[in-house]
């Protein structure tokens, strides 16, 4: 009893989903954790582990089960969760959503035709889920989803508070580190966490992120690019006229791990030439002692920054997120703007609801696998949110003059063929909503607008006030977002299919490599971006002018698909002269929304 006033209010608090089942299930966890038996559980447990890996359906070698025994089943949730999710992923990309799933009849979430009128809509209560972040970032989720008529679940919430739940699975940091390459990329194999199995296809090739040449790509040529326009001058340093700076050594981290933070340079021919550990407080050049493991400093950096802030808070919480909460809850289904962006918006409600479980709260997957203490966590979400651009329209995008430079030479493709993709959505956006005519300014189009305005309160770019324009830029930023942006920060296999690329932290033991408890846990998340949405040049034949929808749908979209097919082969022609790799920019590769 004397366990009580501690135990139930923490229990209570760690329920974001404020409903009174899932208040009533932390305090039947609770009276479970005063009255029930820690060393069952425990024993169980390791009866569950030890079964899963001398299964019948398991292949291990010796050397991988040793290791699996011996270093990782210290921390049940880490085997569970590895042995596990990746044949769920497999088996879910085997019936991954189709372009046949998005019919223009199964358009309704928040609103119920009037049955006295059959032209008329009425609202619907949706359920939301509130979670604060900080004063300033909060996300509310929709619990039910457009077309597919799906939901996040009583079991799915079940079950993601079962593996937040400290009672069950404590934090169990490790920091073991297989020294053979070889070894590690076996162990990840066996257990399904590879390219082609659980894992997406990479489409990049050579970009093994070790050498300076490879590294020097992640910021020119990978995820490390949208990190460029934050440096506003060139730098007068002696190593280069070009920075990119991620001073996150102030946020605490957990004890076996080290602080991240690292401010790197480059020449003007895109070449690393020094890397400032702040921690450390030291500068390291190619060739020098210790180049290696800064290296390795600035790529964990990178990835945990772009993950946590341009993916995570940028992509799905203020875009994607926001606008089909907003989108459902202000815009009847036949409006034209809902018309417009429901295939961008395709069961985005869950799979951000799922999104959120699997990376935002505290024991979450990604609180596990990274080195942050959950309030070093809320930091760098809560920084996203206020120093976001993302509603700005990106050919407003401005650069340095050094980096300017490099655009104006063809040598930043990301600014370029980015900027190019945008217009093209851009004037698609406006001859819809030219053909949308008053309805475009009506008083849903403008509930819808002042919605989205009202989200970007704090933000370092707010959206301006309603106006033509103000809306097509709107529009035009939601549909880039989810589809070019999302494709970029969220192809992250390249990324975490082995110990020496990147990942979420580096150990103090041995800061020369990804640990093998974070590999496995990254390889997961990694993992769940393999569903896949379907892909945006397609013709939806079964949405787009028809079931009572005007027939100009279909001859703008299949107009719009028509120019990104141009645009794709422009884009190819260009990549195949370059002395680079950058297959981003490809319209061909984008998804029509946002997976994980």
């Amino acid at each position: 009893p004397g366990r009580v006033p501690e135990t139930l209010p923490t229990l209570i608090h760690l329920s974001h989903y404020h409903h009174p089942i899932m208040v009533l299930l932390n305090i039947a966890a609770c009276f479970l954790k005063i009255f029930g038996c820690h060393c069952c559980l425990k024993w169980r447990l390791t009866r569950l582990v030890e079964d899963m890996l001398n299964g019948e359906e398991r292949n291990f070698s010796d050397e991988t089960k040793r290791i699996l025994e011996e270093e990782i089943s210290q921390d049940s949730y880490t085997l569970i969760v590895t042995l596990t999710g990746p044949g769920i992923f497999i088996q879910a990309n085997k019936n991954p959503p189709t372009i046949e799933d998005i019919k223009a009849s199964a358009v309704d979430c928040g609103w119920k035709k009037d049955k006295r009128d059959d032209s008329k809509w009425l609202r619907v209560r949706v359920r939301e889920f509130i979670y604060k972040i900080s004063k300033r970032f909060r996300i509310i989720l929709l619990g039910e989803d457009d077309l597919s008529g799906s939901q996040f679940t009583l079991k799915q919430r079940l079950a993601q508070e079962v593996l937040k739940a400290d009672f069950v699975f404590p934090m169990n940091d490790l920091d073991y580190i297989c020294k053979d390459k070889e070894v590690t990329k076996r162990v990840m194999d066996e257990m399904d966490l590879a390219e082609g199995k659980a894992m997406p296809t990479s489409y990049n090739t050579d970009f093994n992120m070790e050498t300076d040449e490879s590294f020097s790509r992640i910021f020119f040529y990978g995820i490390g690019c949208v990190l460029l326009e934050k440096q506003e001058t060139v730098s007068d340093s002696e190593y280069g006229p070009i920075e990119v700076d991620m001073p996150l050594h102030t946020l605490p981290v957990r004890k076996l791990y080290r602080a991240l933070g690292a401010r790197i340079h480059f020449s003007k021919d895109q070449k690393v030439t020094a890397i400032f550990d702040y921690e450390q407080g030291k500068l390291f050049q190619p060739g020098e002692e210790g180049w290696d493991n800064a290296k390795l400093l600035a790529k964990v950096t990178c990835f945990a920054l772009t993950t946590a802030q341009e993916h995570l808070v940028w992509a799905h919480w203020l875009v994607s997120n926001n606008a089909t909460r907003e989108m459902c809850l202000n815009l009847t289904p036949t409006h034209p703007i809902r018309r417009l962006l429901t295939i961008f918006t395709f069961r985005s409600n869950v799979v951000n609801a799922e999104a959120f479980d699997l990376l935002m709260p505290k024991l979450s997957i990604l609180h596990r696998t990274c080195a942050f203490s959950i309030e070093g966590m809320n930091s760098i979400f809560d920084s996203a949110f206020t120093n976001s651009t993302i509603f700005k329209p990106f050919p407003e995008k401005t650069y340095n003059s050094a980096v300017q430079e490099l655009i104006d030479a063809g040598k930043l493709p990301y600014a370029t063929q980015f900027s190019e993709y945008y217009e093209l959505i851009r004037k698609f956006v406006k001859s819809w909503l030219k053909k949308a005519d008053d309805r475009a300014s009506d008083a849903e189009a403008k509930a819808f607008y002042n919605a989205m305005k009202a989200t970007t309160k704090g933000q370092s770019y707010e959206l301006p006030e309603f106006g033509d324009d103000a809306l097509v830029n709107l529009c035009t930023t939601i549909m880039f977002t989810v589809t070019a942006y999302h494709e970029l920060i969220g192809h992250v296999v390249d990324y975490t299919n082995g110990p020496g690329k990147a990942g979420f932290r580096i150990t103090k033991n041995d800061p020369s490599e990804i640990d093998l408890q974070s590999l496995l846990l990254t390889g997961v998340i990694s993992a769940s971006t393999s569903k896949r949405m379907p892909m945006l040049m397609s013709p939806f034949k079964n949405f787009f002018g028809v079931e009572g929808a005007p027939a100009w749908e279909r001859d703008l979209w299949d107009g719009f698909v028509k120019e990104l097919e141009k645009q794709s082969k422009k884009v190819q022609a260009e990549n195949a002269k370059a002395d680079f790799e950058w297959k981003y920019g490809d319209p061909s590769r984008f998804e029509c929304s946002v997976s994980v």
